[in-house]
C-alpha cells in the first residue's frame, strides 16, 4: 500500500484530527470518545452542506462512521467499535481506503456509483 497523504485538505484532516482522539479514548481518556463523536457530527454537516444531499456516497460514509462514534456512549461495547474504528481511521489518514466505504458500495442504492471517500 503507498501512503496517501493529503494535508491540503480538509477533508483529510478531519480524519487525521479524529484519529489521536480515537487513540486517547481507548487509552482510558473518557472525553475522547465525545470529541470523536463531535468531529464526526461535524463531518456530516460539513458534507451535508458541501455535498447537499444526504444520499451522496461522501455523506453515506460520514453518517454511518457518526453512527458507530456513538456507541463511545455505551461503556460495554466502546472499546471494541472504536478499536474498529481506529483500524478504519488509520487505513482512510494513512492509505486512502475506506472499509465503510467498501461496505456501502455494495447497498442496492449505491449499485453502479463511484467510491469516493473525499
Amino acid at each position: 500500500m503507498q501512503l496517501k497523504i493529503n494535508s491540503t485538505d480538509i477533508r483529510w484532516w478531519f480524519w487525521a484530527v479524529t484519529l489521536p482522539f480515537i487513540i486517547t479514548a481507548l487509552l482510558g481518556w473518557t472525553p475522547g470518545y465525545y470529541v470523536v463523536i463531535s468531529i464526526s457530527a461535524v463531518q456530516v454537516i460539513f458534507f451535508l452542506v458541501q455535498e447537499k444531499s444526504l444520499i451522496t456516497f461522501p455523506s453515506q460514509i460520514r453518517v454511518v462512521y457518526f453512527v458507530l462514534a456513538l456507541f463511545g456512549l455505551l461503556p460495554g461495547v466502546r472499546f471494541y467499535i472504536y478499536i474498529l474504528l481506529l483500524l478504519g481511521t488509520i487505513m482512510v489518514t494513512f492509505f486512502g481506503r475506506c472499509s465503510i466505504a467498501l461496505i456501502l458500495k455494495q447497498m442496492p442504492w449505491n449499485r453502479g456509483r463511484e467510491v469516493r471517500i473525499n
